[in-house]
């Protein structure tokens, strides 16, 4: 058991001493420059893709979820995070008919998705003293859905 604590320990100490030899290495010059060489081509298509994302929260307001913030994260790679709330439930034909309106939003649909699967799955959970109070979704190279869930007597005040 011992032998199996100092391989793990040793092993965490190599990962740690590489991940700051990372760090290490990581400069903002190097990120501004790397930024500043994107082509004039890339910047557009990143600032239309923005734009289009931009468009969304009203649409998604209908759909039963209020955008609370936005972060945008300029970077390799960028994304954009939509911070939601949860305002009100709606039949899944309404649902339907409101995408339907709104097909030629190519980026709608996952998010909208994402947001009734991260809601269908903390319905599931036994919250007790908690209450889900924001769903973000992160649109970008890696994506991910995240929730927030906050003891009940913060999430009243």
């Amino acid at each position: 058991m011992k032998d199996l604590f100092n391989k793990v320990s040793d092993r965490v100490a190599e990962g740690k001493d590489s991940m700051m030899d990372s760090f290490e290495g990581f400069s903002f010059n190097k990120l501004s420059e790397k930024l500043g060489d994107m082509s004039d081509s890339a910047k557009e298509k990143s600032v239309a893709f923005m734009n289009d994302l931009l468009t969304l929260p009203p649409i998604i307001e209908d759909i039963g979820f209020c955008t609370t913030a936005i972060t945008v994260t300029v970077g390799l790679p960028p994304d954009v995070t939509f911070h939601f709330e949860k305002i009100r439930d709606i039949s899944p034909e309404e649902r339907e008919r409101i995408m339907a309106e709104h097909k030629d939003k190519a980026m709608l649909n996952p998010i909208v998705k994402t947001l009734f699967v991260a809601d269908g799955y903390q319905q599931k959970l036994k919250l007790g003293n908690f209450r889900l109070t924001n769903i973000d979704v992160c649109v970008g190279l890696t994506g991910g859905v995240s929730f927030q869930l906050v003891p009940k007597k913060i999430a009243n005040r």
